[in-house]
């Protein structure tokens, strides 16, 4: 009885999990959420339009947890929009984003719930993220700076921004309070919607508290973060997520160390997809002129940095290519 009392006075945490096509990995996926150590979830399952297996095994593990999962079935509208579908359907005071072919560990959900007992409903809890192709014994660590606590979520975005480094979607908890504040994801955007959603949460956030013990597992699959972005199209959309970066940030704070970040972010931008699209590089080029900071940055590796500190950005890009 004393067991069924603590659970009941547990919030909620509602996991929500957008599936498409990803039969190959999902029952994975779907254990991982399940094994959790903390009592009170609830699986927010959101079949995209899958075509390959994946509706029928959300199917089953839907008859066999009945009161741990919903089902949504939908036609085929992208990662955001299944996740804001996702959101819409939660229940949970605190949500938790996976992604179907990634993982937690678990006890990750009760450690960052724990974290954030007491603090503001705008306190926002991360953990390390690590990457592996199959077997998590074999995981790759990541020697970031983001695995830390921040004051505020700006000071998070400056250091990700100004060092080139990310949060995987799953290393987050954060209270649904705070995801009202910041909005719905976007569903104009192909790429990188995750990155502007977050950018967006931590602008809201009072403080990022960083969870030590757990672990969130991120699948690497063949296609590069690189390779996503060949395509006209999702560069634009790269292009219009940074853009939306700019005109959240500064009405924040509008200073030389925000511009600054903003600046290393068009020249990553650039970096990534040079030669390709140079209308889009011209418009990058643009936005980083109209920031108006004068002083030099440097980005991607210390080769190519100090080669760029030594012939400029532009023709260390051309010798770059040149060496490819």
């Amino acid at each position: 009885m004393r067991e069924a009392r603590n659970e009941r006075r547990e919030p909620l945490v509602s996991i929500i999990i957008p599936v498409y096509n990803k039969a190959d990995f999902v029952r994975e996926s779907l254990e991982s959420a399940l094994a959790q150590t903390y009592p009170n979830i609830e699986l927010v399952l959101v079949n995209d339009g899958s075509t390959d297996s994946s509706l029928a095994i959300l199917e089953e593990y839907r008859s066999k947890f009945p009161e741990k999962i919903m089902l949504i079935d939908q036609e085929n509208g992208g990662v955001s929009k299944a996740t804001n579908v996702g959101i819409r359907a939660s229940k949970g005071a605190f949500i938790q984003f996976l992604d179907a072919d990634d993982l937690l560990s678990p006890d990750k959900i009760e450690n960052q719930v724990r974290i954030l007992e007491g603090n503001s409903p705008f306190a926002l809890a991360s953990c390390e993220w690590v990457n592996f192709k199959n077997d998590i014994s074999q995981f790759i660590r990541l020697p970031y700076g983001v695995f830390q606590n921040y004051e505020t979520g700006l000071d998070w975005l400056l250091y990700s921004w100004n060092k080139q480094e990310m949060m995987a979607d799953s290393s987050w908890l954060t209270s649904k309070a705070l995801l009202n504040l910041a909005g719905q994801w976007d569903e104009s955007l192909s790429i990188n919607q995750d990155g502007e959603f977050f950018m967006r949460v931590l602008l809201k956030s009072e403080k990022v508290i960083f969870d030590p013990k757990s672990k969130a597992y991120y699948r690497t699959l063949n296609e590069t973060s690189v390779s996503k972005q060949q395509s006209y199209l999702a560069a634009q959309s790269l292009l219009d997520s940074f853009r939306k970066y700019q005109n959240e940030i500064l009405n924040v704070e509008d200073s030389k160390r925000v511009r600054l970040a903003l600046k290393r972010v068009y020249m990553k931008f650039i970096y990534d997809v040079y030669p390709m699209y140079p209308n889009l590089i011209k418009k990058a080029k643009d936005l980083m002129w109209k920031l108006d900071i004068n002083e030099k940055v440097f980005i991607a590796g210390p080769k190519f940095q100090k080669l760029s500190r030594f012939i400029g950005f532009e023709n260390a890009l051309r010798l770059k290519r040149i060496l490819q």
